[in-house]
């Protein structure tokens, strides 16, 4: 059982013949149930400082365990973003591969198609340059042929101017 500091004042001493001095008990048994008073009032404030604290100290502790938690899941979701920028890197890349592919496929094509179209235009220049040769071959000679007829008439007209006079 606990003694309380009113326990300390009502204590009574059976009377004895060379006895205490009822005084000095009685200012003594006051002294020492004012410090015990006291320092029960102090270990209530103790008690409830300490409740207070370690309710601070439990919502640190919960603040603490939910920054833990907030950054392992901020690494998690890091390292998934990072992950997932790798790979849509790659399929990027891998895309501009594929499109480099067949940019340089279709060139190559265009490149015979116009390779091709080039050897019909050089052939159509050629059989126009023989053509046009020919048709100048045909004036040439109808040109020449009518020269020599009026070179012939002409000679001819001579001819017979020279023997009418005669």
């Amino acid at each position: 059982m606990a003694i309380t500091p009113l326990d300390i004042k009502k204590k009574t001493f059976s009377p004895q013949v060379r006895g205490l001095s009822k005084t000095e008990v009685k200012e003594f048994m006051e002294l020492v149930a004012t410090e015990m008073e006291d320092l029960r009032k102090e270990r209530a404030l103790l008690a409830e400082k300490t409740e207070e604290l370690s309710g601070r100290v439990a919502a640190y502790e919960k603040t603490e365990q939910l920054l833990k938690d907030t950054l392992v899941t901020a690494q998690r979701a890091t390292g998934q973003l990072r992950e997932e920028a790798k790979n849509e890197a790659e399929l990027v890349v891998e895309k501009a591969k594929l499109e480099a592919e067949r940019i340089r496929l279709e060139a190559g094509q265009q490149a015979r198609n116009l390779a091709d179209e080039l050897r019909a235009l050089e052939m159509k220049r050629s059989n126009l340059t023989d053509e046009i040769a020919a048709i100048a071959r045909t004036y040439l000679a109808m040109a020449e042929r009518m020269n020599d007829r009026k070179m012939s008439a002409e000679a001819a007209d001579r001819a017979k101017r020279t023997g009418d006079t005669d």
